[in-house]
C-alpha cells in the first residue's frame, strides 16, 4: 500500500484539521508507524512550535491513535504502531526538550513548547487503557510498557511526562502502574525532591 511519507507529515504539521487524513485504519496505522519511527525529522524540518502544534493535533484531536484498538488492522500491525511511540521520546523529546519540570509552579520556567506537549501527552492521548476489552488488553500493555522505559530517560521532562500517564492510567490498571512507579523510585533513588514527589502521587493516581 503506497504512503507519501512527506505528504502526511505535511497534514500534520500544516494543514492539520483541515489535511484531510484517510479514513483507511490501516493507512493510518502505517502512517502513524512510519512517521513515529523516524519522528527526529521533524525537528529537522519544522520550527519547533509548529512540531509542537502538530503533536498537539496528533494525540488528541486528529484521533488517529483510536485505531490502535480498531480490530479491522492486523494486531501485529498495531502493536508496532504503538511500540514506535517510544521512538518519539527517544529521538524527539529526549535530545529536543528543556530537561526541566512542567507540573505546578515548576512549568512557569521552560520556555521550550515541545515540553507542554511532551508533559501532556498521555493526558489528551485518546485512551487512558480498556482493561475490559480483549481487543485492547495487547495494546494497553505495549503503551504501559512505553511509559515504563521512558522512565529512564534522562531528561526529567520525558520522566515526569510518563509519570503523568502512568498516574491518569491509574485508574484503569492500578496494580501495574503503582508497580512500575515504586520499581522506578528503587531504581532512581537521587531523583530530586519534585520529581519524587511528583511519582508518589502518580502511584495513587494525583497528577493534573
Amino acid at each position: 500500500m503506497a504512503i507519501d511519507p512527506e505528504a502526511w507529515t505535511q497534514r500534520l504539521f500544516v494543514l492539520r484539521d483541515g489535511g484531510d487524513f484517510p479514513e483507511d485504519p490501516l493507512v493510518s496505522v502505517l502512517s502513524l508507524t512510519e512517521f513515529l519511527t523516524a519522528a527526529g525529522r521533524a525537528a529537522e524540518t519544522y520550527p519547533t512550535q509548529q512540531v509542537a502544534d502538530g503533536l498537539w493535533f496528533l494525540a488528541g484531536d486528529s484521533e488517529l491513535f483510536r485505531e490502535l484498538y480498531n480490530p479491522s488492522v492486523p494486531e501485529n500491525l498495531r502493536i508496532r504502531c504503538a511500540a514506535a511511540i517510544r521512538q518519539l521520546y527517544v529521538q524527539l523529546f529526549e535530545p529536543r526538550c528543556q530537561n526541566a519540570l512542567s507540573h505546578g509552579d515548576n512549568g512557569e520556567s521552560v520556555k521550550n513548547p515541545l515540553n507542554s506537549i511532551c508533559y501532556m501527552w498521555w493526558d489528551v492521548f485518546p485512551t487512558w487503557g480498556r482493561p475490559g476489552d480483549p481487543v485492547a488488553r495487547r495494546i494497553d500493555e505495549v503503551l504501559l510498557g512505553v511509559m515504563q522505559e521512558t522512565l529512564s530517560s534522562e531528561n526529567v521532562a520525558c520522566v515526569e511526562s510518563a509519570l503523568h500517564g502512568l498516574g491518569h492510567w491509574h485508574i484503569t490498571y492500578l496494580d501495574v502502574t503503582e508497580s512500575i512507579v515504586r520499581e522506578f523510585l528503587r531504581q532512581r533513588p537521587t531523583i530530586g525532591a519534585s520529581l519524587d514527589d511528583y511519582a508518589r502521587a502518580a502511584m495513587r493516581g494525583r497528577v493534573l
